[in-house]
Order: structure tokens, then C-alpha cells, then sequence
């Protein structure tokens, strides 16, 4: 039997679950849900008490005068956007394995009304998962980030992937590491730590780690600290190499791509008429993303600057002709 000072937290599950901007519940269908669910009569005074404690606690919920019809939860820990863009993650992600997934996006979906639910429901949430998963690496964060609250050395396996698609120790594991940072990017988790006895900090994808072991040792000193924002950018993103300026001349049929692919970190460097049917542009970026995408429109795309680029194109090229001619 639900005790009376529980009531109110049946009432606000209720509004939760069957109540949005569309769907208004009466007095009277609360109670009757009251009924049928926890098996609560409660007279209608109890209900306006009960709604009235919970807007005191910072719940919006609509009032009678608003509407003219009932009782609405106004307000939830997410949107309705703010739900489907998540799920939307969740099943993209390569790191979640589908079945989690799934739970996960079911618990997303129960944040909104029933009928919000139905919704999310009838959206399609594709897994294009193609990396070997590894069962290990929420519990490995978990692991991690308890290391790095109690200041501790950790010992670690390394994975790598192995001819058959499995994941295996590899060369140099295990290894003892002082862990300082998790992060989130480049669509990975990573930690940030250093490994005993040297001097340099270096990451590792937490998904192609095992086995941590918490050691009780404390972690080696930092000086200065750590910007992970700046690190990861550097280290992690641009992969340690600097941004360049590069000239290309292009089919104006690649522009759609470049600015997809590239961003403001693309421009046009003439106004096109009509009557051309190629585009200059300067590119922004590091070696090796422009060095994949000539290479990838060899045929549509001439770099023009700077010559060492072009000159490394070429070579390139030239080598993949002796290969196949």
C-alpha cells in the first residue's frame, strides 16, 4: 500500500508519462490512473494539494486556468529534440554495442510522455557499426576516472587488432601509466597519461585498453598542467601536424564537397563566370587531409601551391603507375 506522503511522487509520475502540451489530464483522470496503477483513491482536493507541493519543489505544471482542461508536465529533464539528437548518437556510435544501444535509447525515449515515445518510436535509428567492440570500455572508463580521483598509477594491456578481427594484446603490454584526463574525440574515448619512467604525455583509445589495475602508487607530477581541449586538438585531431595553406584548381562540382568537408576553412579565390566550368580554392588544413582528398579526385582536382605538395603528389602518382601499368 503506497503511503500517503508518497501520492504526490504517483501524481508526478503520472503527468510524466501521460501528459504533454497535447495530451492534458483531468482531475478525474488522474485519479482514475491513480487507481488503476497504484491503486489510490484519493478525493479531488488531495489532487490539487498534491500538484500544488509539487510546483512548491520547481515542477512546472500547468494549471487549470491555462487551458481550461486539466494538468500538464510543462517541463523535462530533456526535449523532445534534445531526445531524438542523442538517440540519434547513441546509435551511431561505435563504441556502444547494439543491444546496449538499444537499452540506452529506450531509457532516452522513457524521459518523455507515452505519446512523445510513439513518436521517437517511428524513427528509424540505423547502427553502422564496423569496429570490433570491446566489452570492456564503459567498465575501463569507470576504472580510469576512479584512478584519476584517487591520484593513482593504474597497470594496463594494450590491444591491437589481430589478422582474424579479434582484439589482442599487443607488443609492450602491459604498462604501468599515470592517468590524468578522459576525454571525448576524433568520435573516441581517450585517456591522456604518461608512462612510467618517461618524460613525455601520450594518449591511449580506452576502448583498445584491458585489464586496469589500480596500483598503490601515486602519479607522476605534472608541471603546468594539462589543457585537454588544447592537447586533444593538437595531438589528437591534427595528429601533431600543422595546418597549411593549399591552392587547388577543381571541377566546380567538387565545391559542394570541399565546403562540406572543409568548412570556412575553404575559400574561393575568384569569383567563377559562367563560362568556366573549374574553381580556384585555398584550403586551410593539415597534410594529411588534404594529401586524401587530391588523391581521392586525382582526376578532378590539380594542386597548384605549394610546390613541395605538388611535387609529393606527383611522386605519388608516379608510383602508383609503375604499380599498375
Amino acid at each position: 500500500m503506497i503511503s500517503q506522503k508518497a501520492t504526490a511522487l504517483c501524481i508526478y509520475e503520472i503527468l510524466k508519462k501521460y501528459s504533454d502540451e497535447h495530451h492534458v489530464l483531468t482531475t478525474d483522470k488522474i485519479r482514475e490512473k491513480l487507481k488503476i496503477i497504484y491503486d489510490v483513491d484519493m478525493e479531488r482536493r488531495a489532487i490539487y494539494r498534491n500538484i500544488e507541493a509539487l510546483r512548491s519543489m520547481g515542477i512546472e505544471i500547468s494549471d487549470y486556468k491555462d487551458n481550461y482542461e486539466g494538468y500538464y508536465l510543462m517541463e523535462r529533464d530533456f526535449e523532445l529534440s534534445e531526445v531524438r539528437l542523442l538517440c540519434d548518437a547513441v546509435a551511431q556510435s561505435d563504441m556502444i554495442k547494439e543491444a546496449t544501444g538499444k537499452e540506452i535509447i529506450k531509457k532516452l525515449i522513457d524521459t518523455q510522455s507515452i505519446f512523445q515515445g510513439r513518436m521517437l518510436q517511428k524513427t528509424v535509428f540505423v547502427k553502422t557499426a564496423h569496429r570490433i567492440p570491446n566489452k570492456q570500455t564503459f567498465y575501463n572508463i569507470d576504472a580510469l576516472n576512479t584512478a584519476i580521483n584517487q591520484g593513482c598509477k593504474v597497470s594496463v594491456k594494450l590491444l591491437e587488432y589481430g589478422m582474424n578481427h579479434e582484439l589482442v594484446e599487443g607488443n609492450g603490454s602491459p604498462v604501468v601509466i599515470s592517468p590524468y584526463v578522459t576525454l571525448w574525440a576524433a568520435g573516441n574515448y581517450y585517456i591522456i597519461a604518461k608512462i612510467e619512467a618517461t618524460d613525455d604525455l601520450t594518449h591511449f583509445r580506452i576502448d583498445m585498453l584491458k585489464d586496469i589495475y589500480l596500483l598503490e602508487r601515486g602519479v607522476d607530477m605534472i608541471f603546468g598542467g594539462i589543457n585537454p581541449g588544447q592537447y586533444a586538438t593538437a595531438k589528437i585531431i591534427l595528429n601533431n601536424e600543422l595546418k597549411e595553406h593549399y591552392d587547388i584548381t577543381c571541377d566546380i562540382s567538387l565545391w559542394q564537397e570541399i565546403a562540406d568537408l572543409f568548412g570556412t576553412d575553404a575559400t574561393l579565390l575568384h569569383n567563377r563566370n559562367s563560362f568556366e566550368s573549374d574553381i580556384k580554392v585555398r584550403i586551410h588544413t593539415i597534410p594529411s587531409r588534404m594529401r586524401s582528398f587530391v588523391m581521392n579526385h586525382l582526376c578532378d582536382c590539380e594542386v597548384t601551391s605549394p610546390k613541395r605538395f605538388r611535387d609529393e603528389i606527383q611522386k605519388m602518382v608516379f608510383n602508383a603507375y609503375k604499380k599498375y601499368w
